[in-house]
């Protein structure tokens, strides 16, 4: 006979229930608000302009897990002609993390758009199931639900959560196995449940190696605990020193020692296990420290040049942005937007000093109200809330910790450590039922708050046009997958012109071939036409037999010799003026940016003395009057041919891209001398052309507020505008120097005002600056402030005075 419990009992467990349901509704909108599927196509990556290039990174390496090469992670796997395989090893990570991306995309076949829709519901549920577990943790911690609930919603609503919720990377399930351990170190601490523990661990750890900034401050500081109390204790005995140290020896029985020591055997099996397969991959032909993996890790934790000269590794620079990323993790990015505060992109170059206020203000806070928290608790929660700290120190020389964005997701634990005692403490001054039913109210006001955000992070996504790049890229590729199925295709790509910032080539093209094994030339070899069935590139050719001329991104032709689309490359360069003539010619480009090297007679030694490339643009972090300069020597060239007695090799950076005022290359000697050099300016682009034809229009019937050497214009629009007629490059060469007089000098920037003025000093480079049809001009954005004066001027190149003008601005 059935029974059933008394009503109010009932109802009593669906309380308990009722806040789990609530977090599993409010994380249904990550599925739902993206609107158009677009969640599911996203490619931007927010301040890194890397995420699609991160999903693909994934994809591919998933889709080419296989027994045939004893599963060894590698982006690519293409058939040689004598039916071997040449590999790309990416093999520096556990692999859990593409077994099951591997598993999610394996039933959509060939099906691209399925495949990487499949891999992000994958990292969706699993960035769902890491607040899931945040929750059940803190709600041991709090012994309040409705607490947990509101510091897991708040925690998981800052912006570099929600908007890398479904990227198909390895940090996005990674911090699933993060929340899995803190929610197996409560269990630890309160239930004694020490294997549960470990066997989470390991899980972790197989999903990658972010959770060691989690497992070792919590064993350091347990540890460290364990000590102190056993000194603590002998001294109080009255044993004295000798008896304190005698007792230290019982520490060789600690479970924070143990947990430490099988994370890192554990870690370590993996990571051997990796070395051995990638050096079995190679055949014995690279030894252990060469291999790439071996190298990337040693770059990552400064264990080598490669990033040493970094300016971003400075402890003031970097620290500025780790404050920043946990400021912007530790606020809903609601918040923001309801603030008026507008995300063209979701990081700035230049961090914010009020966010790294903010973060600063959060760790302290945080880390003071572990007081709160009851005391057996409290080396969790300070190990959860500097988990981003800590690995971000370990790894400060890693490049990619610098730049891109989805490395903000290791700073999740620090909000939500600050939200749990910050919600712990209010229920204690409040007392009882009131403070009961504020965590309630807490609660109910975090849901909306997270749900606003998930809305803000897709509306941000919405606003970049690469998120239409990717949904083109493919639709093409699933168009030349559908004829070349099974076919014998030839890659040959004599231009890195695929994907954004070569990570077409990289990642892309290895996820859209995923366990396509095909014929692989890209260095500009001549191959018979029966050796293929096809050939692919990125060149678009109409006189070579092209199958696919309504393709943007990738083109497919007959039979031909691939040697034929470096021919053509070298046509087009050579159809156009060089940016500088030396010993190799230089062209610039601007999409994708890249610099290629030509030279028409080249014999093979040529081009073996290594290149430098110097890049001069203005500093980005908002003080034109200061410029950085960015060094990359020796150039690392994407490709290097030698074809028809030439030499073609590209460099290709994404730091081309931003505003330049020069470059500097040349080839050198290793131990000194240069062997030729060259300085250029690149040419404006073609938008930044139509817009001073546009505001040329506008001021050439106007009245100058001043006349000098050149006309100067104040426009309606807060900006300046310098005009010359009939002018020259050589009439815009030098320092334009611009200092703005506020009517209020409380206007200023603090460090600004003991001066009187702004100084908006500019070279007159694009955009800035342009040289088109006889004329000289340039715009500078004025301040939002009322102008009382504005000073302007131009210095030759080696100091002197050329021209300098005052306007009087008044009302």
């Amino acid at each position: 006979m059935l029974s059933y419990a008394p009503i109010p009992q009932r109802l009593a467990r669906w309380r308990d229930w009722l806040p789990l349901a609530i977090l599993l509704v409010a994380l249904s909108s990550l599925f739902v608000l993206g609107g158009d599927r677009g969640w599911f196509y996203r490619s931007s990556g927010g301040g890194s302009g890397m995420g699609g290039a991160l999903s693909h990174e994934t994809l591919a390496i998933a889709g080419n897990l296989s027994p045939k090469h004893n599963f060894l992670m590698t982006l690519g796997a293409w058939e040689r002609e004598d039916g071997s395989f040449k590999l790309q090893p990416y093999n520096r990570f556990p692999v859990g993390v593409f077994a099951l991306v591997r598993l999610a995309i394996a039933p959509f076949g060939n099906d691209l758009a399925a495949k990487l829709m499949a891999g992000r519901v994958l990292a969706l549920l699993m960035f769902c199931g890491s607040a899931v577990f945040a929750y059940l943790a803190i709600a041991r911690i709090a012994e309040s639900r409705w607490i947990a609930l509101a510091a897991a919603l708040l925690a998981f609503s800052g912006i570099y959560a929600v908007y890398h919720a479904d990227f198909v990377f390895h940090q996005t399930i990674e911090l699933f196995g993060v929340m899995l351990v803190f929610h197996g170190m409560v269990l630890f601490v309160q239930k004694g449940r020490f294997r549960q523990l470990l066997i989470k661990a390991c899980a972790a750890l197989f999903l990658g190696w972010h959770v060691y900034a989690l497992i070792m401050p919590f064993a350091l500081l347990g540890f460290g605990g364990e000590a102190l109390a056993l000194v603590r204790s002998a001294l109080a005995s009255g044993g004295g020193t000798r008896a304190a140290l005698s007792a230290l020896p019982a520490l060789a029985r600690s479970r924070f020692a143990a947990l430490a020591a099988g994370s890192i055997l554990f870690g370590s099996a993996l990571l051997a296990l990796n070395f051995a397969n990638e050096y079995a991959s190679y055949g014995g032909s690279r030894s252990l420290l060469n291999l790439p993996s071996v190298q990337s890790m040693a770059a990552r934790l400064g264990a080598s040049d490669v990033h040493w000269d970094r300016p971003d590794a400075a402890w003031g620079v970097f620290s500025m942005r780790q404050l920043h990323r946990a400021g912007a993790s530790s606020a809903p990015y609601a918040v923001a937007g309801l603030a008026g505060r507008e995300f063209s992109s979701i990081e700035p170059v230049s961090p914010s000093f009020a966010w790294a206020a903010w973060g600063a203000a959060a760790a302290v806070g945080a880390l003071a109200g572990l007081a709160l928290v009851p005391r057996r608790f409290r080396v969790i929660m300070a190990s959860v809330a500097l988990t981003g700290f800590c690995w971000a120190v370990a790894l400060r020389y890693n490049t990619y910790l610098t730049f891109h964005s989805n490395e903000g997701l290791h700073y999740v634990g620090l909000p939500l450590a600050l939200w749990s005692v910050a919600l712990i403490g209010a229920r204690r001054l409040l007392g009882g039922r009131l403070g009961g039913s504020a965590a309630i109210a807490a609660a109910a006001l975090a849901a909306p708050l997270f749900a606003l955000s998930v809305a803000y992070a897709a509306q941000v996504d919405r606003a970049d046009s690469r998120a239409d790049r990717v949904k083109a890229e493919l639709a093409d590729f699933s168009a030349i997958m559908e004829m070349a199925r099974g076919k014998r295709v030839v890659i040959a790509s004599p231009a890195p012109e695929w994907g954004f910032y070569n990570s077409f080539a990289r990642y892309s093209l290895g996820h859209y071939l995923a366990g396509s094994y095909t014929l692989r030339r890209d260095d500009c070899e001549s191959l018979p036409p029966d050796k293929m069935d096809f050939v692919l590139s990125a060149h678009r050719d109409e006189s070579l037999g092209l199958l696919t001329p309504d393709n943007r991104f990738a083109f497919l032709y007959a039979p031909t010799d691939p040697l034929e689309l470096c021919r053509s490359e070298r046509r087009r360069l050579e159809s156009s003026e060089p940016l500088a003539r030396s010993a190799f010619d230089v062209y610039f480009q601007s999409d994708p940016p890249a610099l290629h090297y030509l030279k028409p007679d080249c014999a093979p030694e040529d081009s073996e003395a290594p290149f430098f490339l110097y890049v001069h643009s203005e500093n980005p972090r908002g003080a034109p009057d200061e410029w950085e300069s960015s060094r990359f020597s020796p150039a690392r060239f994407h490709r290097r041919a030698e074809f028809d007695g030439a030499c073609l090799m590209t460099f290709y950076h994404w730091g081309l891209s931003h505003p330049l005022s020069r470059f500097q290359t040349g080839q050198y000697i290793s131990g000194g001398g240069r062997l030729w050099e060259a300085a250029a300016t690149p040419p404006p682009s073609a938008e930044t052309l139509a817009a001073y034809e546009s505001a040329y229009q506008t001021v050439a019937d106007g009245e100058p507020a001043a006349r000098s050497g050149f006309d100067v214009y104040l426009n309606a629009n807060k900006t300046l505008s310098y005009l010359k007629q009939p002018c020259s490059e050589e009439d815009a060469r030098g320092r334009f120097f611009l200092s703005v007089h506020p009517a209020d000098v409380a206007d200023l920037p603090a460090g600004r005002r003991e001066i009187g003025h702004e100084s908006l000093n500019f070279d007159f480079v694009p955009p800035h600056g342009v040289v088109f049809n006889g004329k000289c001009m340039a715009t500078r954005q004025l301040p939002d402030y009322e102008i009382a004066k504005i000073e302007t001027g131009q210095d030759a190149p080696g100091g002197e005075r050329l021209w300098d003008a005052v306007a009087e601005v008044g009302d």
